[in-house]
């Protein structure tokens, strides 16, 4: 599962913006009869180092796939499937205008592929990691865990967008309703002027509190009770806070970095500090990752239903202008604006499989 995660994320950083497509006579395979370096382009460390590094996890994520000791077969064919792989994204480049195919991004990738079937045969040695990291594993995770990690990694990737509530997802839900607008009479759902006003006031607040407990359960709900559930809510914590400045921490100059931050916080620290309250105080307690699952679900419904009271949301026009770093984050942050859309809807279903009980899964 997460090594088909990460191929999605792989395609979309080489396709994006999928404008524009166009057919200019050359076949999608001519550019391996071609130079090595595309007409008016020059090698860049930089992005040699890129396409390196984007296929190691790659690499890695399939080998562990195989869920079995590597045989000589699985290692070469794990390299094969990353150069094929990226053989077939060049080739649709060749359609996008924003794109150039280049033989040496399939060497550099195939490499780059190589090097983590190299760090999956080391994690996967039985005189190393390996032990020690699969004992920890069943004694700390459910076993049906890797449902909630996958919706976990979706919503990491939705809130790197920059939005206002911050953690806000789902916010489409208001359009299915007819819901009046800043410049039409009435209020949704006939309330009355002054109390929709309090509401709005408090509704970011209450919406970013939802959303951040709802995916911090979804992390709990997937660890036993013996687990050191207060430990790994930390981590958790520290995970969500660092993807969500990341905008800042890019785009932004090193010295203005402790402002920016600040500012920040002084605009969502009391959701966090609600929902980190919370959420600690229920780590300490020894409770079923079912209903831990269960407190989850009540908070993205309560979350989500409330995003039908607010006029908008602020989402900003993201630019591409910048170094490689940016227009990476920034295709990664139009991938988190479509699946922010959709992750209400997959957070409930998952989650509601996830507060039945695991015995009964197991029958």
């Amino acid at each position: 599962m997460f090594a088909s995660l990460y191929a999605c994320v792989v395609i979309h950083l080489s396709l994006f913006p999928y404008t524009d497509w166009r057919h200019i006579g050359i076949g999608p395979l001519e550019f391996l009869f071609g130079p090595w370096i595309p007409v008016h382009q020059k090698v860049l460390w930089a992005d040699v180092f890129l396409n390196i590094a984007g296929y190691v996890p790659l690499g890695v994520l399939m080998l562990l796939g195989l869920n079995r000791q590597p045989r000589t077969f699985d290692k070469i064919l794990v390299v094969v499937l990353c150069v094929l792989v990226s053989l077939a994204l060049e080739s649709l480049q060749t359609f996008l205008p924003t794109r150039v195919p280049s033989k040496m991004d399939v060497v550099t990738n195939g490499i780059g592929g190589a090097i983590g079937v190299l760090v999956g045969i080391y994690v996967t040695a039985h005189h190393r990691i390996a032990p020690l990291l699969n004992q920890r594993l069943e004694h700390w995770l459910i076993q049906r865990a890797w449902i909630g990690m996958g919706l976990l990694c979706l919503w990491f990737l939705s809130i790197l967008p920059p939005q206002n509530p911050a953690f806000s997802t789902g916010l489409w839900l208001g359009n299915l309703f007819e819901i009046p607008g800043p410049l039409q009479h009435g209020t949704p759902f006939g309330l009355p002027l002054d109390l929709l006003l309090r509401i709005e006031t408090v509704a970011p607040t209450f919406i970013n509190y939802c959303f951040l407990m709802c995916a911090w359960m979804i992390g709990l709900a997937q660890t036993q009770a013996g687990s050191p559930r207060t430990r790994l809510l930390i981590v958790l914590i520290v995970l969500t806070l660092a993807i969500r400045l990341l905008d800042y921490l890019v785009i932004a100059p090193s010295s203005a970095w402790v402002y920016l931050t600040q500012r920040w916080l002084e605009a969502h620290g009391l959701s966090l500090a609600i929902a980190f309250v919370a959420a600690l105080s229920i780590s300490m307690m020894p409770v079923s990752p079912h209903h831990l699952a269960r407190i989850g679900l009540i908070h993205l419904l309560a979350g989500w239903l409330i995003t039908l009271l607010l006029p908008g949301v602020y989402d900003p026009e993201m630019t591409t202008s910048g170094g490689g770093a940016l227009t990476i984050l920034r295709s990664l942050q139009e991938a988190g604006r479509w699946v922010s859309e959709l992750w209400p809807i997959l957070a409930l279903t998952v989650l509601t499989f996830l507060s039945l009980p695991e015995r009964r899964f197991r029958r």
